[in-house]
């Protein structure tokens, strides 16, 4: 049984990555843009309350790569009293995550669809920050509201992104991708016992 599981962890890395590569190439050859364009216009013709326009300003906000970087450190501090091998496995996880969406964005360099706002599009950094505090928090409470709650927030900070032409529709997909490849590593590192388990029991031996 665990072995099944392992393969399909592995299974879905795989796809992931073939659906980022995939989403990559259709965007280097201009495949993407009716449909990123429809998805903008389509917002914009469904939310037009003056409500919705400043809860997707303030969330986005809020909401900033360094506010949740800030948030997942307070996270990890705290995780730190309690489970010391988890604070360094999801500190390293959350970082790991952090650093190749950065990579990417400047290996990629996507203008933004605004060039009033400075910096690469793809991906979504916005939302790949709140998918990795999301995914933090579900994965220490694993409760069903805690779940939905943060389903929620993903999908706000996307619509958000997309609304106020920070990103693409495809920048926030690929922030998904990349999010749900990485979250494969963590199954099989916990379901293995794998090489990082192992170095830190050695550390704590010693």
């Amino acid at each position: 049984m665990e072995g099944t599981v392992n393969v399909n962890n592995y299974l879905k890395m795989t796809i992931g990555s073939l659906c980022l590569i995939i989403l990559i190439i259709c965007i280097a050859f201009n495949l993407t843009e009716n449909m990123d364009a429809s998805i903008y216009q389509l917002l914009h013709r469904t939310m037009s309350s003056e409500i919705i326009v400043q809860y997707l300003t303030m969330i986005s906000t809020v909401f900033s790569p360094i506010a949740c970087l800030c948030m997942v450190l307070i996270i990890l501090l705290g995780l730190l009293i309690y489970d010391r091998f988890k604070c360094v496995w999801y500190g390293f996880w959350c970082f790991s995550v952090f650093a190749i969406g950065t990579f990417l964005k400047y290996a990629i360099q996507r203008p933004r669809p605004s060039a009033a706002i400075d910096g690469y599009s793809f991906p979504s950094m916005h939302v790949l920050s709140v998918c990795i505090l999301v995914s933090l928090i579900v994965l220490l409470v694993k409760h069903k509201a805690v779940i939905f709650i943060g389903a929620i927030l993903i999908l706000s900070i996307m619509i958000s992104r997309i609304y106020l032409q920070a990103h693409y529709f495809t920048d926030t997909i690929a922030s998904l991708c990349v999010l749900y490849i990485l979250i494969q590593t963590l199954y099989i590192e916990f379901e293995t016992k794998g090489i990082f388990s192992v170095i830190f029991k050695k550390s704590n031996n010693t």
